[in-house]
Formats: structure tokens, C-alpha cells, sequence
């Protein structure tokens, strides 16, 4: 195939990839099983470069893969567009089953094991589309626990050993480190390797070195089932709560704009593509550094002035993307992502911690992904669909600046009448 599609694959594995990595990063389920003092900092931070890692080449290079073996963009685009839409129907039913059941480390086992498989037969470039399609749809359902129950997994790790939480970042950093060196590697692999799935193999082989490292998880606390029902309608009760996820699919539109469109706006602007490649590295350093002292930052601020900010940041980020071309200036531009994504994951996820019972820790904490992770991308879609054919991708990024200021207020207004459930 052409340039042109070529092109339309790689925006369209970005759509998937980024936003998947996205969604492994912030749900924590109470309903882990198992004595957390086995999960050590070295163990999980294994894990978070392993299950990382494998996003990082398998993602952004789906639709390369499939756009090699001969598929056309229509199809790529159909086949790629199944993830989202599977993970929001699936994350909350894992969730409940995660704290009803108390068996979170068990699915994690199972689900890593599943995606490695899915690398493993994607890699072996024998599907037809309806094969894929059926293949990537089992993925998406078995990746939507993960990034809950390893993030629950290690709040509760840490509160076990330390009291709080505030350890999460350190721990979590390794996972974006990981993703930037594999992506980097399939990058080099894709193109000197004559086999067309090799990040697939890349992918598969980082997966499966997780599911070995995971296997060392404790078994579920066993018990009666957990009441839920109490619990969760006292969740949506809470005031300032409403307020609070609603703004969360308006900064998760602009999270995934930059994930799926960025590629193509650097493009419309004449720029070489090295340029989109910059920015990533940029961004996701600054993210690294950021998730380094995320204990300190928490120790200082509230969780919710953290994500009103983190949204704030974001708007200016959007914007000035929106307006300016110049090559270094749009690059320096997304080291704002040290706060427009980091910061709001640290402080998204000890706001959720802070709000949510004991119980209904992976429950309450679906929501954040469901939100912002799920139906952020289809308002991203959305929009972009009326406004990138006639308007420019500028336009998106305008919009999605626009999101993220009204998300930022929502955030703040709702944030004043939070009052923690845990500390």
C-alpha cells in the first residue's frame, strides 16, 4: 500500500495504542486477595515495565502490522475501533467481580496470560479479519483488569507497608520507561526486521515475561461475596462526585487527541515526522520525572487541586498546540505533559482511593477509566470527526483546550465538597 495509507495505519494504531497504555495506568480494586507483604516494590515495578513494555510495541504498531499483512485502512480503522468499545463494557463488570468475589490477583494472572496469547496469534500473520476481529475484541476484554488490579495491587502494597500510598509513583515510572524503550525498539525492528509482525513478537515476548513475573501474586482471600450495593450508591451520593467524573471524559478527550491525532497534525503542518517522535520522548520523560516524586507532590497538595491543576495545564497545552508550527516550540510545548497527564494520574488516583470505601476500591475506580479512558477517546472521535475534514487538526486541539478548561472548573467546584472516605 501507499504512503498515504500507511499513514492513515499509523494514526490509527495511535488512536488504539496510546490510549490503551492510558487506560493500564491508574484503577486500584480492594479485592486483591492474598497478603500484600509478597507484592514487593521490585516485584510490581517488574510488572509495570513487562505489561508496559508490551503496550508499547504492540499499540502504536497494530495498524502497521495489519496495514502490512494486507488489510485495508477501513478495516484497520473497524478492527481498531473494537478496543474502546470492548473496554468500556468490560471494565466495570471485572471490577465488580474483582470486589465482590475478592479474587483480583487471580484475573490478573489469567488476563496477562490472554494478552499473551492474542500477541502470539496476531504475530503469526495467519488471521483474517473476522478472525482479528474476534481475537482483538477477546483483548481488549482481557486487558481492561489489568492496569485495576496492578494499580490496586500496589496501593494496597503500599499501605500495608508504609500507611499511605504516596510510594506509587517511583513504583509506576518504571512502566513509562519501559514503554519508551520498547516502543523505540519495535520502531527499529518494523522496519530492519523482514518479518511484518515483529513488534507483535516484541509485544508477546514482554507479556510473557509478565505472566511468569505475576505468577509469584498471592491467591484470593477467599471469604463470602462482598455487598456492594450499600457502598457504591453511597459513592454516587457524595457531593461534588457528579461534578468531579464529569469532567473527566473532557480531559480524556484531549489526552487522546494528542494519542491518536498528533501524528497527522504534525504532518498537516509540514513538519517531518521525527518531530512526533521528539514530542513523545519529551512528553513521556517528563512524566517519568514527575511520577519520581509523586509522593511529594501529594504531600503537599490535595489530590482534587491536583487534577483541577492538572486539567488547567492541560487547556493552555491544547491551545498554544493548536496555534503555533514551529518544530521546537510545539515540541516544548508537550513536556507539559509532566502535568497534564502525570499529575493527573497521581492525583486522580488518591482522589478515587480517598473517596471510595474499602470494598468498592476497583468498582469506584472503573469509573476513571470508563470516563476518561473510554468515553474520552469517542469524544475525541467525535469531534474530530466534524472538525479535522474541513477545519484542520488545529481545530481539534483547539476544542479539546476548550474541554479541558471546563473540566478544569467542574473539577474545582466539585473537588470543594469532596471529603475523604479514607486517608
Amino acid at each position: 500500500m501507499g504512503a498515504g495509507a500507511h499513514g492513515s495505519s499509523r494514526d490509527a494504531a495511535a488512536v488504539y495504542g496510546m490510549a490503551t497504555a492510558s487506560a493500564l495506568e491508574g484503577i486500584r480494586p480492594a479485592g486483591l486477595g492474598g497478603p500484600v507483604s509478597t507484592a514487593s516494590p521490585r516485584m510490581l515495578s517488574l510488572s509495570f515495565m513487562a505489561i508496559m513494555g508490551g503496550i508499547g510495541a504492540f499499540g502504536p504498531f497494530l495498524g502497521l502490522v495489519l496495514d502490512r499483512l494486507g488489510h485495508s485502512a477501513a478495516v484497520i480503522g473497524g478492527l481498531l475501533a473494537l478496543v474502546p468499545i470492548t473496554r468500556i463494557a468490560s471494565a466495570p463488570l471485572w471490577s465488580l467481580i474483582a470486589d465482590r468475589y475478592r479474587v483480583g490477583a487471580r484475573i490478573l494472572q489469567a488476563a496477562t496470560l490472554t494478552t499473551t496469547l492474542v500477541a502470539v496469534a496476531v504475530a503469526s500473520g495467519r488471521l483474517g479479519a473476522i478472525g482479528l476481529g474476534v481475537t482483538l475484541v477477546v483483548f481488549a476484554f482481557a486487558r481492561a483488569p489489568i492496569g485495576p488490579i496492578l494499580d490496586g495491587l500496589t496501593v494496597r502494597a503500599l499501605e500495608a507497608r508504609r500507611g499511605d500510598a504516596a510510594g506509587y509513583g517511583p513504583i509506576r515510572l518504571w512502566g513509562s520507561v519501559a514503554f519508551l524503550v520498547m516502543a523505540g525498539a519495535a520502531a527499529l525492528v518494523a522496519d530492519a526486521v523482514a518479518l511484518p509482525t515483529a513488534p507483535m513478537v516484541l509485544a508477546a515476548g514482554a507479556w510473557a515475561v509478565g505472566a511468569v513475573v505475576l505468577l509469584g501474586l498471592p491467591g484470593g482471600e477467599g471469604g463470602p461475596p462482598v455487598a456492594l450495593g450499600p457502598a457504591l450508591r453511597g459513592l454516587a451520593a457524595r457531593p461534588g462526585i457528579g461534578l468531579v467524573v464529569a469532567a473527566l471524559p473532557l480531559h480524556g478527550m484531549g489526552l487522546n487527541a494528542y494519542d491518536s491525532w498528533f501524528a497527522l497534525h504534525v504532518e498537516q503542518l509540514g513538519l517531518a515526522s521525527v518531530w512526533t517522535g521528539v514530542a513523545l520522548a519529551v512528553g513521556v520523560l517528563m512524566e517519568v520525572a514527575v511520577m519520581a516524586v509523586g509522593g511529594r507532590i501529594l504531600a503537599r497538595f490535595r489530590p482534587e487541586s491536583l487534577v483541577s491543576l492538572s486539567m488547567a495545564v492541560a487547556a493552555v497545552r491544547w491551545g498554544v498546540t493548536a496555534l503555533i508550527s514551529e518544530p521546537w516550540l510545539l515540541t516544548a510545548v508537550q513536556a507539559l505533559h509532566g502535568v497534564a497527564f502525570a499529575v493527573f494520574w497521581v492525583g486522580v488516583i488518591e482522589l478515587f482511593r480517598r473517596a471510595s470505601a474499602p470494598e468498592i476500591r476497583a468498582s469506584a475506580q472503573a469509573v476513571v477509566m470508563t470516563a476518561c479512558y473510554g468515553l474520552g477517546p469517542l469524544l475525541t472521535s467525535v469531534v474530530g470527526g466534524a472538525l479535522v475534514d474541513d477545519h484542520g487538526t488545529g481545530a481539534l486541539f483547539g476544542a479539546a483546550g476548550l474541554a479541558a478548561a471546563v473540566g478544569a472548573v467542574l473539577t474545582a467546584v466539585g473537588g470543594r465538597r469532596l471529603r475523604p472516605v479514607s486517608g
